[in-house]
């Protein structure tokens, strides 16, 4: 029964938690009720208190209790969210458990602590007027006021009393008569109890009050609602502070900003100035521009709201991110003296107009806050003409890029018209040299003289026909570009385009880098003046489209070597600068194109496209990587002539004794006399010849035989079936072993510039012209052989 009681007991405390631990496992052995309300459902005997209170423990753990039989401590409870006094004693539980037993009661202030928090709360009140120097407490809902410190003009009014009367009392005494109906619009306490009713927590307002010296100083009036107390009455302070130093000097900084605002006048509509720092701003123009308008001065977070509100929806967001105080604070911070936008903004006529927006720092020597002028105008006009021009523009650009085609197009006849006539003239001069070469060699066979004269004959009328057809051409359409064909060295080439843009370099600090493949053969043939323009104008270009100290790479490297002749080379300028856009990139060796971005660059836009058809008439090709953000690589590959190559292998074939015996060629040829011709002065030079009359059996006789069958090939251009040029590449293409390195040389009529690289760029590695002779057949022959023997050594029975 006494169990029972005492337990019934110790649950009906509602305040006070007990329970009994084991000290050696920190297990419950006892609980009252309030231990079970606080235990979240996990209160079990024989849990560990740790497990069931783990915030408790963590503040006053049973490791750290004294081991004297009973102590006491204070301390914050977070669970219960409030400061407790825990006892706690040592025991034997059931006489033989060491145990501790734990009460816990919310902690009752003493006198000494009562007395203590008296006084801090008496400095909280003294440090309110300390700050403020004059402090009221109100209740304005009973209209009774405490004056918690007042001024030397309160001297007639007593310390506390009715609120409103008073109120109006020191507001005729003390408010400059000019401002007087403003501190009754928002400090009586009519009106202060309708702008609180309505949702306003504070009202402040800067008002002229008279001081003890007779003169208006400027004043800083608050009113703050307090939270609501029991009685539901509403209560607010009310604190006046000096700020007649301030306003001084915020008047000195607004004449000095009002000083340039007569100068932004001229060019500006509207003006404003704003304080970053205290976040507010102040109207001085805004009359002349024909926008919305926002209030004449407050704060500058809701004055870029408003500009949010009238600007388009495209530049909303722009401007939101431009304008904000955050950005500006920190663009000014930085070092920035201005921050800019063009965007479009709705006028009072419900039309958008174009504005030009700018915000400029406005250095003061009388604050360390940051001041900006924001200055803006109308320029619709300015985008007419804009619009205009680039109206303009784009017509020039169709001109000419109509005028170009054009060129092209009369560049392309006049090159095929003078293409058919190489061939017509030298068909007939190839057959009169020919025989009249054959003629000295058969001078005492009568008849085969006879022969060869009569076709002497036939030939020179109809060359004669040809010349006369070709006088009576009038005229022939301008536009080509016409290539050189001479030797020069790589190396020189680089180093001359190299010097040509260093200045551009130079004045940018941009740092290039030149790689030359050591190993290559540098003295080729071709029209170096082009290729220099070619590599000047990506290298140009690179600087162009490189910040400052960028970096910039070239280099020259022989792609295949061992090539009869032939050299394939790689230029490659490569730039860590702006890049390109996949979509401009689709664009880039197009007339006129340029990128439609932030691209301040000079040109016409030409450059790419003269690039690429330069190094197109070259034989060549032009290639673009390219990365956004991240730089630009250019790869050009190029077939030339090996000139110092062409150049030794001709002074040994110039060598008396070498002989041709047992060299096998094919001759692919459709003309019968032109056979004759080449038949004949092959054989004389002792080689085995094979006849294809057109292009087509030339790639069968290929195909049909082992490789290196034939030690070279002689190519007519024009045949029927298949032309030489289709015959050459389909023998390339068949992927033969050594094809690539089997020697096709073209002997034709076709023997303009573009024809040889024409023949280059089909996969012919020389190039003879009709009218040939022997001595020409067999330089070839010789240069074929010996390069044959020097890459490619087969035993004797083989050749």
């Amino acid at each position: 029964m006494y169990n029972d009681n005492l337990k019934q007991l110790l649950d009906a405390l509602t305040e006070t938690s007990v329970y009994v631990i084991e000290t050696e496992t920190q297990q419950l052995l006892y609980f009252n009720q309030r231990c079970r309300e606080t235990g979240r459902g996990r209160v079990k005997l024989g849990v560990r208190c740790s497990d069931i209170w783990p915030e408790v423990c963590a503040n006053y753990s049973l490791d750290k209790m004294d081991s004297d039989p009973s102590s006491h401590i204070v301390c914050y409870d977070p669970l219960q969210k409030t400061t407790v006094d825990a006892t706690v004693n040592h025991i034997l539980w059931d006489g033989y458990i060491p145990a501790i037993v734990v009460t816990a009661t919310p902690h009752k202030l003493n006198f000494e602590e009562e007395q203590g928090e008296k006084k801090v709360k008496k400095m909280y009140a003294q440090s309110l007027v300390t700050v403020f120097k004059e402090c009221i407490i109100a209740n304005l809902t009973k209209d009774y006021y405490v004056n918690c410190q007042k001024d030397s003009l309160w001297t007639d009014i007593p310390d506390q009393g009715n609120f409103g009367a008073e109120n109006l009392t020191y507001a005729k005494k003390t408010i400059h008569p000019d401002d007087l109906s403003q501190f009754r619009a928002n400090f009586s306490r009519e009106a202060m109890l309708r702008l609180f009713g309505a949702g306003r927590r504070q009202i402040s307002k800067r008002l002229r009050r008279l001081t003890d010296d007779g003169t208006y100083h400027m004043v800083e009036f608050t009113a703050t609602q307090l939270e609501q107390f029991e009685d539901q009455d509403c209560w607010c302070v009310l604190i006046y502070r000096d700020i007649q130093e301030e306003y001084l000097l915020e008047q000195k900084m607004n004449l000095d900003i009002a000083q340039l605002a007569i100068a932004a006048k001229v060019s500006y509509q509207m003006l404003i100035s704003i304080n970053l720092t205290q976040n507010t701003y102040h109207m001085l123009e805004y009359d002349r521009l024909h926008f919305c308008k926002a209030p004449e001065s407050g704060c500058f977070d809701e004055l870029v709201q408003s500009g949010i509100s009238i600007a388009a929806p495209e530049f909303q967001e722009k401007y939101a991110e431009t304008f904000s105080r955050q950005y500006l604070l920190d663009a000014f911070v930085q070092g920035g003296q201005s921050v800019s936008m063009e965007l479009r903004q709705l006028g009072e006529d419900d039309q958008y107009h174009w504005t030009s927006l700018q915000v400029v720092r406005v250095p003061s020597e009388a604050t360390d806050d940051i001041l900006v002028m924001a200055m803006s105008k109308c320029i619709d006009e300015e985008h007419r003409r804009q619009e205009a021009e680039l109206k303009r523009e784009r017509q020039s650009k169709q001109l000419l890029e109509e005028a170009l085609q054009k060129a092209e197009q009369a560049s392309q006849a006049k090159s095929d018209f003078l293409s058919r006539m190489s061939h017509d003239i030298r068909t007939p001069m190839n057959a009169i040299m020919g025989m009249t070469e054959l003629a000295q060699h058969h001078i005492r066979d009568e008849d085969r003289l006879q022969e060869y004269l009569k076709k002497i004959s036939d030939s020179s009328a109809h060359l004669l026909g040809l010349i006369n057809e070709v006088l009576d051409v009038s005229k022939i359409e301008s536009g080509t570009v016409e290539l050189e064909e001479a030797e020069f060295d790589l190396r020189d080439l680089v180093q001359d385009a190299v010097t040509m843009v260093q200045l551009a370099f130079q004045s940018k600090e941009q740092h290039l880098t030149v790689q030359i493949d050591e190993t290559l053969h540098s003295q080729v043939l071709g029209d170096k003046q082009r290729l220099c323009q070619v590599l000047v104008n990506l290298l140009d270009n690179a600087s162009k489209y490189t910040s400052p100290q960028g970096e910039i790479r070239f280099q020259l490297e022989e792609v295949r070597k061992n090539s009869f002749q032939m050299g394939t080379y790689r230029f490659i300028v490569e730039d860590n600068g702006i890049g390109m856009t996949p979509e401009f990139m689709e664009h880039i060796f197009e007339p006129f194109s340029r990128a439609d971005d932030a691209r301040k660059t000079a040109g016409t836009g030409l450059g790419m496209t003269i690039v690429q058809n330069i190094i197109s008439l070259m034989g060549g090709s032009i290639g673009v990587e390219s990365e956004y953000g991240s730089g630009s690589r250019f790869t050009v590959t190029l077939p030339l002539a090996q000139a110092a190559a062409a150049a030794a292998q001709t002074a040994q074939s110039s060598q008396e004794g070498v002989s041709l015996a047992g060299v096998r060629v094919l001759l692919a040829e459709d003309n019968v006399l032109n056979q004759q011709i080449a038949i004949e002065m092959l054989k004389l030079l002792g080689v085995e010849v094979e006849l294809a009359e057109d292009g087509l059996q030339a790639v069968e006789a290929v195909l049909h035989h082992p490789p290196f069958y034939y030690d070279v090939i002689f190519m007519d251009i024009r045949m029927p079936n298949l032309n030489g040029y289709e015959a050459t590449r389909q023998i390339r293409d068949s992927h033969l072993d050594g094809i690539n390195e089997l020697p096709i040389i073209a002997l034709t009529a076709d023997a303009f510039a573009e024809d040889v690289r024409k023949a280059r760029r089909s996969g012919l590695n020389g190039h003879l012209m009709k009218p040939i002779s022997m001595e020409q057949l067999r330089n070839t022959l010789i240069q074929c052989i010996q390069w044959k023997r020097q890459n490619h050594p087969v035993p004797p029975a083989a050749i």
